[in-house]
């Protein structure tokens, strides 16, 4: 080769090297892959009358290379790779890099370049010069570049983090992701991933998902799967720069790496445990009445919720006849412990339910009113007992009766306490009320007396002092007897009109007194009124009928928050005596007999009253006979077999007898019976104690055969039967019971008589 050609080659060597002296080689893993890009990747600048490139230096299939290390000779050999701490700078630089690569504007690869040079020089000194150059050879280079940095820093992500949210209690929520710049600010186009670790799921059933970032949040709900305490954490996609060694150092765009950005923790609970808010709708019934109990269904802890349109069944057990020690009795569920154990528990202290009740919730703050019935889920409503006492509910939601859906969320009963205050009422007791004036009919000046028998007053009645934790007044200590008079003080004739026909008492006028009114314990007994007797505060009572006319018992109690109110009636015709200016005439006697003093259970049996003496047209005999007790039991306070049937009289006869009509008791025990005489008008002319010698009928389960009583009564008069001796003088016909004198004047005469009577008559059958 000649000398000239060999210069005009080393001229050219030159003129390239020059060229190369300002140009960046990027990095690949394989060498081979770089490649010099295009002139639409670059614009080009001088320096000491050399041709230099700014802007892409090198390519290969997946990035750009800018140069950061000038006046070093580009070289498309990769000799290390090393990645550049994740700062602003270089989060903005990659974001730049990737973003732009593959446009066409020079301006803007030439700026990225000198953004590189400014932040990643390696011979800053060196670079000045050449700066200075490009700013005069491309004018609005660095206001580009001043505007693709601010574009990296709003655009380059810098970290990411996330919020919670409840959105049922802590049963369900939602989780917000957000990624952002160095600023703080959201930005968009961020893949992303959300990872729960917990016991708490996404709604695409797993503990991870995967989303965009948005300019606002992006909320991705989650349910709990147990109880506990779960962390969500997010971790996002950053641009990463690389730093490669060279003959002439470059960066490039490193790719997205996902890091971990934000966490956040908090507790969850699938679980609930509902509750029950219960209050009766009365705290006092009367006997007989219903009892209503209004039940609110709830959740016992704030941080837990029902799940929307889940239905749950409670159950409610109701307990009555409760005394007033046992509000001191009352119980709370233990730890742990079940519906069924707390009533086994309270069955063991002697509390068995007495009435059910059910209700259904489909959640919470929902009221339904139950009325308690006899039986679990039956249809017949409970009533009050007659006797009394203090009632209480227990409620519960059972989860052994709960669907199969309800057991996954609750895990336990939830039961409410026994003789919680809202959930006890009293039960007021009904009272049995029975008198008799001592005498119906008397004259003028004659001492008037009443005997009432009362029952149904709680056994421990005047010494409850009431409780104001259940908001129960105490008992009433007292009831009254009162004595009226009605009748025409100037004209005996018109006393008839005033006859007590109302069963309230009267206003006071001159036609109808209240002579006295006394007071009486309030508990069960006999009570005797007047003859001397004392009241409840010890002072003697002696009432006389001092005037012509009609005198009435009336007795009264005016009720406590544990008696219903009762009082007699004031036209009950046993609680008064017609008091007359002259004597009044004898009474008809009244003897009665049951036709069999022992009878098989069912089997019919019958009272028989024979009445001696005269008796006006339209009189009758009243019988009533009660269902069997036991012979400890006092009678008069049941129910009856027979109730009130009257069998007329005879006018014209003055000894007739009369039957009942027949009764059979389906059950074992004593029967008593009662007959009376009354007038047409309702007067009672005679009568017997209840439970009078011959007036009972023992009821045997056994086979024994039975016979008629041996003191039955004989027929009525009639041939062979010759009438009794009429009453005389020394023998008055006056009231009598069982063939004694009620008034007791004259009773063991006429019981001799009578039985003489009976001799007669069975002497002439045996002739």
């Amino acid at each position: 080769m000649n000398a000239m050609l060999r210069n005009r080659l080393t001229a050219i060597v030159v003129a390239l090297a020059a060229v190369l002296m300002a140009v960046c080689l990027p990095t690949v893993a394989r060498a081979a892959d770089l490649r010099r890009p295009d002139n639409s990747r670059y614009l080009v600048y001088t320096v000491d009358g050399k041709a230099l490139r700014l802007g892409v230096i090198a390519q290969d299939d997946d990035t750009d290379y800018y140069c950061i290390e000038t006046g070093s000779l580009a070289s498309y050999q990769i000799d290390e790779v090393r990645e550049i701490a994740s700062t602003d700078d270089a989060r903005r630089l990659a974001w730049l890099i990737d973003h732009y690569r593959g446009g066409a504007d020079q301006l803007t690869y030439a700026a990225i370049a000198v953004l590189a040079h400014d932040h990643y020089e390696l011979n800053r000194a060196l670079w000045a010069p050449h700066r200075e150059s490009i700013v005069r050879t491309h004018a609005g280079i660095l206001e580009r570049a001043d505007a693709l940095w601010r574009e990296a820093a709003a655009h380059a992500s810098s970290g990411a983090k996330i919020t919670q949210r409840y959105a049922q209690g802590l049963r369900q929520g939602v989780v917000e992701a957000i990624v952002t710049n160095a600023a703080g600010s959201p930005i968009a186009g961020v893949p992303y991933t959300v990872t729960l670790d917990g016991p708490a799921r996404f709604e695409n059933g797993k503990n991870s998902i995967a989303g965009v970032s948005g300019a606002q949040a992006i909320a991705h709900s989650w349910q709990a799967t147990g109880a506990g305490e779960v962390t969500a954490s997010i971790s996002y996609d950053r641009p990463t720069l690389e730093h490669i060694v060279s003959g002439q150092d470059f960066v490039r765009f490193g790719g997205m790496k996902q890091v971990r950005g934000g966490a956040i923790s908090f507790t969850v609970r699938k679980d609930f445990t509902p509750s029950l808010d219960t209050r009766v709708s009365a705290k006092i019934v009367d006997a007989g009445q219903s009892v209503v109990d209004e039940v609110t269904s709830g959740v016992r802890d704030a941080d837990s919720h029902w799940p929307q349109g889940l239905k749950l069944a409670a159950t409610g057990w109701y307990f009555d006849k409760l005394a007033s020690g046992a509000l001191n009795e009352g119980a709370s569920v233990q730890p742990g412990e079940s519906a069924a154990a707390f009533l086994k528990r309270l069955a063991q202290a002697g509390h068995k339910p007495s009435a059910y009740g059910a209700a259904s919730f489909t959640g919470p703050g929902q009221m339904v009113k139950v009325k308690a019935t006899t039986k679990p889920g039956g249809s017949e409503a409970y009533k009050a007992p007659a006797a009394g006492g203090f009632g209480t509910w227990v409620w519960a939601f059972e989860r052994g009766t709960l669907s199969e859906q309800a057991r996954e969320y609750v895990l336990a009963d939830a039961v409410t306490p026994f003789l919680e205050v809202a959930e006890t009422n009293a039960h007021r007791a009904k009272l049995n009320v029975r008198s008799s004036v001592t005498e119906h009919s008397a004259s003028v000046g004659s001492e008037l007396s009443d005997t009432i028998t009362v029952s149904g007053f709680p056994d421990d009645h005047g010494s409850f002092a009431g409780s104001k934790a259940f908001g129960f007044g105490p008992d009433r200590a007292h009831a009254q007897v009162s004595v009226w008079w009605s009748g025409d003080a100037n004209d005996a004739a018109n006393d008839e009109l005033y006859r007590p026909s109302t069963a309230g008492v009267p206003k006071e006028d001159e036609h109808h007194r209240r002579i006295g009114t006394w007071d009486y314990a309030a508990a069960n007994g006999t009570f005797r009124i007047g003859a001397g007797v004392p009241d409840a505060h010890g002072k003697s009572v002696n009432i006389r009928g001092e005037a012509h006319g009609w005198y009435v018992f009336v007795w009264q109690f005016a009720g406590d928050d544990r008696v219903m109110p009762a009082a007699s009636a004031y036209d009950d015709a046993w609680e008064r005596t017609r008091v007359e200016e002259f004597a009044h005439p004898k009474a008809p006697v009244i003897t009665t007999q049951v036709d069999h003093d022992k009878v098989k259970v069912n089997e019919s049996f019958r009272d028989v009253a024979r009445v001696v003496g005269d008796v006006k047209e339209g009189s009758y005999v009243e019988f009533s006979a009660y269902e069997a007790v036991a012979k400890s039991v006092k009678p008069g306070a049941n129910a009856k077999l027979l109730d009130g049937e009257r069998v007329k009289l005879s006018h014209a006869s003055g000894d007739q007898k009369v039957p009942s009509s027949q009764v059979r008791s389906a059950k074992p025990g004593f029967v008593y019976w009662k007959a009376t005489v009354f007038s047409p008008k309702g007067d009672v002319l005679a009568t017997h104690e209840l439970g009078a010698e011959g007036e009972v009928v023992e009821v045997v389960e056994d086979s024994k055969p039975t016979q008629p009583a041996a003191n039955q009564l004989s027929p009525s008069p009639g041939p062979g039967n010759p009438a009794p001796d009429k009453p005389t003088a020394d023998r008055p016909a006056v009231l009598a019971e069982t063939g004694s004198s009620v008034v007791a004047f004259a009773g063991v005469g006429i019981v001799a008589a009578l039985v003489a009577l009976l001799m007669v008559a069975a002497i002439r059958r045996r002739m």
